[in-house]
């Protein structure tokens, strides 16, 4: 029985010490790989710092329209300079003609039109609803909403103004007027993005997406580096301390969980708040959430990596997928609104939960029990991921062991010729 326990005690640390020369193997493959390197460290590193410039300062202000007055009154004039007043918009032109508004339009003078119309004053004086045209540029869809946000805020401002003179001049008071007018005011209290920012907004959901396909990457790209550095093509080495499912899985995961908890507290803390993003997110709240998500999608990518045969074999994966998965993740498109299939497509990837968990906890504030349903898929999708990573590196590691012992029946020259050919026969 004590020689049983210490046979099973020398395995185990043989195991450990196994597990630990991957772990260390892996980062030297890392270290020494730029194409790996730029991957894992320049992309995260410098991806969020790029969109957070670029984005800068989250939202379009002061947008430059042109104002086509066919009415020529004091009050057209009014509504005129009420939307050049609103941050949203800056009016840079006042023309005669629609014909001349259209002009600077096409030449990018102008991002959007309004048009007065010509019985707007007479329309107010007889109690007649009047009509003012928007023009927007919809090449951008911010154009599109800066315009219509600004132009709608001032005409229901001058809707209302007018109805409360209407009813001063029957007796009211102003406060009667102003009640009479409005009887319902709405006050809109933000709960998340306070800026109505596009960076605020997208960003990060974005950073979620980057850790997970920067890991499948750089793991797919390292699998066919392997592939073609080993003389027969194999994932595993034929060196039999290199082998075994468990220590490989887990010596590799080890590896890529310690770089990347390290790159998250930079992604998901740091950018966050240096460029004034929502971060109500406390620390244990984040490693609730990331530490599922960073397994999975290091599982996810050890599954993946089986199949690269070459390096370049990755880096199509990658842009193949990048876009869709923005689109699956339900922050682009309504989650109410998908298929059944979509919604079961995409609880395949990590990321979709992810994102949807970071923003609830970052933006919300929410707690890790009222983020629980996407903490707990996180945690379904690394137990099968992990099943799935073993199942494909078992095989990986049998196919090695097969030819490895295949070789040691040869005469040590045919071996050697062998090896050199790297020709299975």
């Amino acid at each position: 029985m004590e020689n049983r326990n210490l046979k099973i005690s020398a395995q185990i640390r043989e195991g450990l010490a196994g597990m630990l020369r991957i772990w260390m193997r892996e980062f030297q493959l890392i270290f020494k790989d730029v194409g790996v390197m730029v991957i894992i460290f320049a992309v995260p590193l410098v991806y969020p710092l790029l969109y957070s410039f670029i984005y800068y300062p989250e939202v379009v202000s002061d947008l430059p329209i042109a104002v086509v007055d066919l009415s020529h009154s004091a009050e057209s004039r009014r509504f005129a300079r009420n939307l050049d007043a609103t941050p949203d918009l800056r009016v840079t032109a006042q023309t005669m003609t629609m014909n001349e508004a259209t002009e600077l339009f096409k030449k990018r003078e102008v991002r959007g039109i309004v048009e007065i119309p010509e019985t707007f004053s007479a329309d107010i004086a007889m109690k007649r609803q009047t009509t003012v045209s928007a023009y927007a540029d919809m090449e951008f869809f911010l154009y599109y909403k800066a315009l219509m946000t600004g132009s709608s805020f001032v005409a229901l401002e001058t809707g209302k103004q007018i109805q409360v003179t209407n009813l001063m001049n029957e007796g009211l008071t102003e406060r009667q007027a102003e009640v009479t007018a409005e009887p319902i005011r709405l006050v809109d209290n933000v709960m998340a993005n306070s800026a109505g920012g596009f960076a605020s907004y997208g960003i990060p959901a974005a950073l979620i997406l980057i850790i997970q396909q920067t890991l499948v990457l750089a793991i797919g790209i390292l699998a066919g580096t392997a592939r073609e550095r080993h003389p027969f093509g194999t994932l595993v080495p034929l060196y039999r301390k290199r082998m075994g499912t468990l220590r490989l899985v887990a010596g590799k995961t080890a590896a890529y969980f310690t770089i990347y908890s390290l790159l998250c507290i930079y992604m998901l803390g740091m950018i966050p708040q240096w460029f004034g993003y929502a971060h109500s997110a406390n620390l244990t709240g984040i490693m609730a959430l990331m530490s599922p998500f960073l397994l999975s999608s290091i599982f996810f990518g050890l599954t993946l990596s089986v199949v690269f045969k070459n390096r370049e074999s990755a880096m199509m994966l990658y842009l193949f997928t990048s876009i869709p998965l923005l689109f699956l993740s339900g922050i682009i498109w309504p989650l109410s609104n998908f298929s059944p299939v979509w919604l079961v497509v995409r609880e395949i990837f990590p990321s979709s939960n992810a994102m949807f968990g970071f923003i609830k906890m970052n933006s919300l504030g929410a707690s890790i029990s009222e983020t629980s349903r996407e903490i707990v898929s996180l945690w379904i999708q690394a137990g099968v991921y992990f099943l799935t990573a073993c199942i494909a590196y078992g095989y990986q590691v049998y196919n090695s062991e097969s030819l490895r012992m295949d070789l040691l029946k040869l005469p040590f020259r045919e071996m050697r010729n062998r090896v050199e050919r790297g020709v299975r026969s």
